[in-house]
């Protein structure tokens, strides 16, 4: 238990006592009751801190007559003080001023500071966030008195015409860049009568390091990775996962926006608007990215190419976009090189069958020529083995006559083959195509959208302060 011994002073004592004497707190201290009281409001930025000072007539002693006191603190309630409010408090006590003590001086001045956290109402717009300056206003007058009776004026001693605030106690803030405090006194009339209001004004600018680094630099390298997924070979599965990968990303970043952003319809925020490009852009991509692997896996048993077709993506987009066609392998049979009646060796178009037996048999330019080993040569016609099986029923040319039919067969299943897959290598190549045309078209949008996002943002690089 602890025991605390106070003595007072008998001058201060009187000071009270005296000062006391025929004054009503309720009374406004004027001589005239025609006069104005004239109080100075200062603002200490910090949480805030209202100043008020103002001259009490009634509150004049002579120091040498009270022990040399030139100043006194009194209770909350033991003068009169000035009704100012805080017109646009957003508080949920509308004033969460702190009743302080007045600090009287001996020529009747008195000051009244009471320290508090005040909330106001601001109307914020986020059309540029993060890149946005805020101009908000803190707005002081008297709730009762008229101009005639209270004349407020702001206290700018010793203070910039930048700042209107003293800012001796601002401690900087993480978010927010302070670039002004202007001040402004306004004299409104209302139904004969003068209102004198105080408008101070608060300039912020939103320091964009935090948002810069964690939102907009991730987001386009995402957008970056997801052109560079149109390199990818079109037949590799991975190309779409990627895009639809980066497409969730970016939603998550604007889900991160639409949290951090005050909900409103008047204004969308530009980095929502990138974002929403951004997806626009990456939805695209992976519609393209459907299109092109169904192209390049198509075949000319599924699809026929048009010639319209052929000539822009195989003709004219190749030059626009500097491609080369890859080489192609054809698959063609080379004529064999048959000996010649006259013992030279020739090539034949058409495929030759040479059977060496008792009876040399040979299939010179579509003639089938049939010799003894008297080397006596008779050349049989394929026509006439056609028109006239009747008269040739050798079991040798008829073997020979099926023989060529399965060649001939044969010989069109390869053209066949080759056909086809020349179709396909121009399904194949009309998908690379479109993959490059979309390499250099997303390209230029991602740029494109990024530079005129951000570019068209008023003041990034440099603040002017509005007054």
């Amino acid at each position: 238990m602890a025991v605390v011994s106070v003595s007072s002073s008998e001058d201060e004592f009187r000071l009270i006592q005296d000062l006391r004497t025929n004054y009503d707190p309720i009374e406004r201290p004027v001589r005239d009751h025609s006069e104005a009281i004239r109080v100075n409001l200062r603002i200490l930025l910090q949480q805030l801190v209202d100043v008020y000072t103002w001259n009490d007539y009634k509150m004049h002693w002579d120091p040498n007559e009270y022990g040399n006191i030139t100043n006194i603190q009194l209770p909350n309630d033991f003068l009169w003080k000035p009704d100012i409010l805080l017109f646009n408090s957003a508080d949920e006590h509308f004033d969460a001023s702190f009743p302080v003590n007045f600090v009287v001086s001996s020529d009747g001045n008195v000051l009244l500071a009471p320290p508090g956290i005040i909330k106001v109402s601001c109307e914020l717009s986020m059309t540029w966030f993060p890149f946005d300056e805020q101009m908000c206003f803190i707005k002081y007058g008297s709730w009762t008195y008229t101009g005639s009776k209270l004349d407020l004026h702001i206290d700018d001693k010793g203070l910039s015409d930048r700042h209107k605030m003293d800012l001796m106690y601002y401690v900087p803030n993480g978010e927010f860049e302070l670039l002004a405090t202007p001040a402004e006194r306004v004299a409104s009339e209302f139904n004969g009568e003068p209102y004198v209001e105080l408008y101070f004004r608060i300039h912020l600018k939103r320091k964009t390091l935090y948002y810069g680094l964690n939102w907009i630099v991730p987001s386009i390298l995402i957008s970056i990775s997801n052109v560079l997924g149109f390199t990818m070979p079109p037949e590799c599965g991975e190309k779409i996962t990627l895009q639809i990968t980066n497409l969730l990303s970016v939603t998550v970043f604007l889900g991160m926006v639409s949290e951090i952003t005050p909900p409103t319809s008047e204004s969308i925020p530009i980095i929502a608007v990138f974002f929403s490009l951004s997806m626009l852009i990456l939805g695209c991509s992976i519609i393209t990215t459907l299109v092109i692997i169904n192209v390049h896996f198509r075949s000319p048993r599924t699809h026929q190419m048009g010639r319209w077709t052929q000539l822009i993506f195989l003709e004219w987009m190749p030059w626009f976009l500097l491609m080369s066609r890859p080489g192609r392998k054809f698959i063609r049979r080379r004529a064999a090189k048959c000996p010649t009646e006259n013992g030279s060796e020739k090539s034949s178009g058409k495929h030759v069958v040479l059977i060496d037996d008792e009876q040399n048999v040979r299939l010179l330019n579509g003639e089938l020529h049939h010799s003894e080993k008297s080397k006596t040569h008779r050349p049989i016609l394929l026509k006439d083995i056609d028109r006239h099986p009747s008269e040739n029923q050798d079991p040798l040319q008829k073997g020979i006559r099926e023989i060529i039919a399965l060649l001939q067969a044969f010989k069109e299943r390869l053209e066949d083959d080759d056909r086809d897959s020349d179709l396909q290598a121009d399904w194949k190549f009309m998908a690379m195509v479109i993959d490059r045309f979309s390499l250099f078209l997303f390209t230029i949008l991602i740029v494109a959208t990024t530079s005129l996002i951000f570019l068209s943002t008023p003041r990034l690089f440099v603040s002017s302060p509005v007054f």
